[in-house]
């Protein structure tokens, strides 16, 4: 499907004008009910990575909405289960037509070991997967190794890439004709800053810049998306790539100093401050990939705004919405799959 699948750019109005978190822009909450999806996907599962904290906590709130089993994984497990349990609390105030149902699974993407356990944990719990949501990810970090890879590539691409290999055969097995399976790749605006270096993995190629690594890591989340569908897209797994937006959450956190200070002066532009959106703003765009019914049965495309994304200009100042031309390269996506699959150890199937 890919870049030539058009929708129907439904909110397209909301966003031409931005005032700031809280505008009109809508929230998860309002995408879960256009879609008319409360206690509607009952039967259905989903998990998502880093579910306790900022858009993560939100998407799963939204995503118990609609009535399926939502698990989300957390590195600290102790307070995975309070998130969850104050979800469980805030939801079932609601009245919601069924109860919520919502588990927590221990992971940490830092951790091979740590992957295979959790994807076992959620085996052990289901045997169906509709929905995975590859939500978590570190952002702008200073130069460190995990696992033999450079942290931004290996948590944001590589670990969900070998999560996704994990519970493939859950995906394929759960999609039906009505509901085809679906993978969400939180992507990011940042690709735009630079393109993927196939090969150049560590950084031995060019001096370490946390900006171009994190470039790197999100045109990876997009690229993995894309060669999905495309491998999987005929047997009714999809794959879709999102830009979530701007948003303060905890992934500031991971930013190194220097990119910090600079990101700083970059939010204080006027047009970045009217940009910006709040939390449940900001998971709108995820959750309707996840299950807005407009995009069933498609993928292998990348969304921003609540709507699939377009080119943006090559002069467009920072910030502008849009994708970069290396945003789809079909060689490209296939070498970084084949790459992927190497630096993990797998096979190809």
């Amino acid at each position: 499907m890919g870049q030539s699948f058009q929708d129907s750019r439904r909110y397209a109005s909301l966003f031409e004008n931005p005032k700031g978190p809280g505008d009109a822009r809508p929230t998860a909450l309002q995408i879960i009910r256009d879609n008319d999806s409360i206690g509607k996907l009952t039967g259905k599962t989903v998990l998502l990575t880093g579910g306790s904290n900022g858009l993560g906590i939100d998407e799963v709130r939204n995503l118990a909405r609609t009535g399926a089993k939502v698990f989300f994984t957390s590195r600290d497990h102790a307070k995975g289960e309070r998130v969850r349990d104050e979800l469980l609390q805030e939801l079932k105030k609601e009245s919601l037509p069924q109860e919520p149902a919502i588990e927590v699974i221990k992971l940490d993407l830092e951790s091979v070991e740590s992957i295979k356990n959790g994807a076992e944990e959620f085996k052990s719990k289901s045997d169906q997967l509709h929905i995975l949501v590859n939500n978590a990810g570190i952002a702008n970090s200073p130069f460190r190794l995990v696992e033999g890879y450079e942290s931004q590539l290996w948590v944001d691409h590589l670990a969900h890439f070998y999560l996704f290999h994990l519970l493939k055969p859950l995906l394929l097995k759960s999609t039906t004709p009505s509901f085809n399976s679906r993978v969400v790749s939180v992507a990011s605006l940042a690709h735009t800053m630079a393109p993927m270096h196939l090969g150049d993995y560590n950084f031995e190629e060019r001096e370490y810049d946390e900006f171009v690594a994190y470039a790197r890591a999100k045109t990876a989340n997009i690229w993995f998306a894309n060669e999905l569908d495309r491998r999987y897209g005929s047997q009714g797994l999809h794959a879709i790539s999102v830009h979530p937006g701007g948003i303060r959450t905890g992934l500031q956190n991971s930013h190194s100093e220097k990119a910090a200070a600079m990101i700083e002066q970059y939010l204080q532009m006027p047009h970045i401050q009217d940009g910006m959106m709040s939390v449940e703003q900001g998971s709108a765009s995820i959750v309707l990939a996840a299950v807005g019914k407009e995009y069933e049965g498609v993928g292998g495309f990348y969304m921003e705004n609540c709507g699939v994304s377009r080119p943006v200009p090559e002069d467009a100042p920072l910030g502008t919405p849009g994708y970069k031309p290396w945003a789809y390269d079909k060689e490209g996506e296939q070498q970084l799959w084949k790459d992927s699959l190497d630096m993990l150890k797998l096979e190809d199937d």
